[in-house]
């Protein structure tokens, strides 16, 4: 890599600040220079044939490929970024309250000429953060590289947080800290051009998405970077007490407004949302079942960073069984200097901090006077190990849970990449070499026929008990592709 690294070193010692726009140019033709150096050492040097992944650096130039909206493929785009402690999960119902800590929202939605307008009014609208000091301090990046919308709107919930839980790995906090205080134009070129996001991306895509389409591009999108009728995803994410729209096809990032004092940011997402789908259905429940829309969620991985409410409880129950421990203990020691208190009873101290009294009222003869007889206390011992057991085998169970789920996305991202069509023609061909293939063409045409010719029309006419079918319920689309 000894030319590479040269070939860095003399571009960037090339670049000369003559205008703040050379500057610009120059600064972030520096910083890819050292992160496209930093990402192919990486890759070469790695001996994990899982980092190496199936995408061609040289395609990079030509663009991002498209990529489905589901959440098990934005799971594993977590883990290929390298951030640890954070996973993906699809909201179904956005009627009820959402639980659980949330780190952001991705929205996908059908985005077609018809909505220009609207969104042109929404940029017009008082709504929109126009302070560059504001814009610039916040990580908002406009969509500069066609199909990335996927990972932009990802990074963008990322790049917001500041969760000591989670840990970004060393792409995105580089990200963060070079992008810091740079303009949403820059920052969409700093992630296009990021090689270990982009190979991740792209090693996500279907082989359809890589073939090449022709592209009608549409006159009325100034940037030429949006074309026809597509998906797009945008983010929504809490900064400084309010809640805002991310979309990088937008100029300025949406302020929604704060929340209640009393309650989470989730509730006013859920009031935003519901009002969008509300307009995009024209506030009508018999509307064109073709309106899709998907919701995701991005989530801590309580399992992977400890904070599953069971370990909690394990933690918990563990204090407990020292303190129970710790006046049997003393007690024993009490009876070797005095053999006359072998009746005594083992006294629980109530001045241990440790102790929960929630977990005492559990057991009214020691709630009250926090005394029991020796036997007593080995049973109380037993029943807290019982319980303790019972927990980390919950824990375990969802655990291997987990585990699995993360297992299944892995499988169907095989599915989904692999390119089938080698195998389908070379099959083919095999049994045309052999002379089976037109053998078993004429055998399911002559079944064919055989159906056709049996098939006889039938009416069937509803009974009285019947139920009326119901109207579909309008859920989130899954696996729409990107724009």
């Amino acid at each position: 890599m000894t030319w590479w690294t040269g070939f860095c070193g003399k571009w960037t010692r090339k670049i000369q600040i003559s205008s703040p726009t050379s500057f610009t140019i120059g600064l972030f033709f520096n910083y890819f220079l050292i992160v496209l150096n930093q990402e192919i050492n990486f890759l070469l040097a790695s001996k994990d044939k899982g980092l190496r992944m199936p995408a061609d650096i040289k395609a990079l130039t030509e663009g991002w490929l498209e990529l489905e909206s589901d959440p098990g493929l934005f799971t594993l785009l977590l883990e290929d970024f390298g951030a640890v402690g954070v996973q993906v999960k699809e909201i179904y119902e956005v009627q009820k309250p959402i639980e659980g800590p949330v780190y952001g929202f991705i929205f996908l939605f059908r985005w077609s000429e018809e909505r220009r307008s609207r969104r042109k009014i929404i940029e017009d609208s008082d709504s929109c953060v126009r302070d560059d000091n504001v814009v610039n301090s916040m990580f908002f990046a406009q969509q500069m590289v066609p199909n990335s919308c996927a990972t932009h709107a990802l990074v963008s919930v990322l790049l917001n947080l500041n969760c000591p839980d989670l840990n970004l790995g060393e792409t995105l906090t580089r990200l963060k800290e070079y992008t810091q205080g740079m303009s949403p134009e820059n920052k969409g070129w700093a992630i296009g051009n990021t090689p270990r996001l982009a190979l991740a991306h792209n090693s996500h895509a279907t082989p359809e998405a890589a073939k090449p389409k022709n592209e009608n591009k549409s006159a009325g999108i100034p940037t030429g970077r949006f074309t026809g009728e597509a998906y797009h995803f945008v983010s929504y994410v809490p900064i400084n007490g309010r809640l805002i729209e991310l979309d990088g096809l937008k100029p300025y990032p949406i302020d929604h407004g704060p929340w209640g004092e009393k309650e989470e940011w989730t509730e006013q997402f859920r009031r935003v949302i519901t009002e969008r789908l509300g307009s995009a259905t024209g506030g009508n429940s018999n509307a064109p079942q073709d309106i899709m829309f998907n919701l995701m969620a991005v989530v801590p991985d309580k399992i992977k960073t400890g904070k599953h409410p069971l370990y909690g409880k394990i933690k918990l129950l563990t204090l407990n069984r020292n303190c129970v421990l710790q006046s049997l203990t003393n007690f024993i020691e009490q009876c070797k200097d005095k053999p006359e208190m072998s009746n005594a009873t083992c006294d629980i101290d109530s001045d241990n901090k440790d102790l929960d009294d929630s977990w005492l009222e559990k057991y009214p003869e020691i709630y009250k006077n926090r005394a029991l007889l020796p036997k007593d206390m080995l049973a109380l011992l037993r029943n807290v190990d019982v319980e303790r057991a019972q927990v980390e085998a919950n824990l375990q169970s969802q655990s291997n849970e987990e585990k699995e789920k993360l297992r299944q996305y892995k499988v169907e991202d095989c599915r989904r990449t692999h390119d089938y069509n080698d195998f389908i023609c070379k099959f083919l061909t095999m049994l045309a070499e052999t002379g089976k293939l037109a053998e078993l063409v004429e055998q399911n045409m002559a079944s064919e026929k055989r159906l056709t010719s049996g098939k006889t029309a039938r009416v069937s006419l509803p009974s009285e008990s019947s139920a009326p079918a119901k109207k579909p319920r309008m859920r989130p689309g899954r696996k729409k592709k990107n724009a």
